[in-house]
């Protein structure tokens, strides 16, 4: 009896263990693909407004962006289904946009994420999805997902 007591909670203390184990090393991707986004998105912002340099934007998409994403997005600009930038859901850019920049998960779909910023010109907050995927050993935007 007293074995099974012991096996009981050697069981339950090792079950315990990897439940806070894989909890931490979900957190801690979660937190590496909030920096990741928060990086890009300062980057891209801040290059983007004014007088954009587009082999600067180009740098800054091919180190956080999938290949397919971006040859998606090219597409849709080639044949005109797209007639402004995904990435902030305008046309225009403007600096006062990282002030109230956020980034959070979703919390209901694993690898979304959520990005808001109130656009000054309108005083409306944008709200946009992406999904984030793990390749070779950094994360990567893999997809904007539009309601």
């Amino acid at each position: 009896m007293r074995t099974k007591i012991l096996l009981t909670l050697f069981t339950t203390a090792i079950l315990s263990f990897n439940c806070k184990l894989a909890y931490s090393q979900s957190n801690s991707s979660d937190e590496q693909m909030v920096t990741m986004l928060k990086k890009f998105y300062t980057n891209y912002i801040t290059e983007s407004a004014g007088t954009a340099d587009e082999k600067k934007l180009d740098l800054i998409k091919r180190q956080y962006c999938t290949a397919e994403l971006l040859k998606k997005i090219e597409q849709q600009l080639k044949t005109g289904a797209l007639d402004y930038d995904p990435f902030i859901m305008a046309q225009d850019c403007d600096k006062e946009w990282l002030k109230t920049l956020k980034v959070k998960k979703d919390a209901v779909n694993n690898n979304i994420f959520l990005i808001t910023y109130v656009d000054n010109y309108n005083k409306k907050q944008i709200t946009i999805h992406l999904r984030v995927i793990k390749q070779k050993d950094s994360y990567k935007i893999d997809a904007i997902l539009v309601d």
